[in-house]
């Protein structure tokens, strides 16, 4: 069925979008919206009458603390977040690394909760959930889509450009070996844009051995990818026990 999506809402998104990334003021938002002064006022008031958005003594607009109810309702919603904190918490110490735990969302990965302490365990940047996106290049996203839907896979590969993904995944043919041994091993390993630093991730299983997320951490070298690998599985195990009622 043929979609067409409603423009003003767009636009209210997109103002938050915007604001996101710092304040700005009435004509920088109108320009980046494409829209008149007057049009992008009404979306403005509108956001700012809710809630969601405020203007400072500069005339600048930003957002407001309204928004953060969207990102506490999140939370409260997806409660594998928080019996996974203590989990992940511990397992971040024994490694000294940074730890993640990320979801499917549809066909897209969100990462419900990353855990490291260096910046402190409970960092508020860390703490909020961040996605969806396309996570072919992440080894949880290869974790969770290994054991997905082959058509969550298919979306994810149509919305990357063509040279983009290693040569080796850049076809459906190539993406299918590659998540048959994903699955075949129990493990995705990545490397990162980061020197001496992997991404390691396994599947975390639900009630009835499916899959239901997937935990990631990094290993700096040189620590033993095995030794790694071990404690990852031992967290997942925990944490899938934590989940039985």
């Amino acid at each position: 069925m043929s979609f067409s999506p409603i423009q003003s809402v767009e636009h209210a998104f997109r103002v938050m979008d915007l604001l996101a990334r710092g304040g700005s003021n009435l004509r920088s938002l109108s320009q980046s919206l494409g829209l008149s002064a007057p049009g992008t006022l009404k979306i403005v008031k509108t956001l700012e009458a809710l809630g969601m958005i405020c203007q400072g003594a500069d005339k600048r607009y930003g957002l407001s603390v309204g928004c953060g109810k969207y990102a506490r309702a999140y939370c409260v919603q997806h409660p594998l977040r928080e019996l996974a904190r203590p989990v992940l918490e511990r397992l971040s110490l024994l490694v000294n690394d940074r730890v993640v735990l990320s979801v499917l969302q549809g066909s897209l990965q969100s990462t419900l909760l990353v855990i490291d302490p260096r910046q402190g365990l409970r960092h508020p940047e860390l703490e909020i959930p961040h996605g969806p996106h396309p996570s072919l290049q992440l080894a949880t996203g290869r974790v969770l889509l290994a054991n997905a839907p082959w058509e969550c896979a298919l979306e994810q590969l149509a919305l990357y450009p063509a040279d983009y993904l290693p040569v080796d995944i850049r076809n459906e043919d190539g993406l299918k070996k590659l998540l048959a041994v994903v699955r075949r091993d129990g493990y995705a390993l990545v490397p990162t844009s980061q020197l001496q630093v992997s991404y390691l991730a396994v599947p975390v299983s639900g009630h009835g051995g499916a899959v239901i997320a997937a935990l990631g951490l990094h290993i700096t070298a040189p620590k033993n990818i095995d030794d790694s690998l071990a404690l990852a599985r031992q967290a997942a195990a925990e944490l899938a026990n934590a989940l039985v009622p």
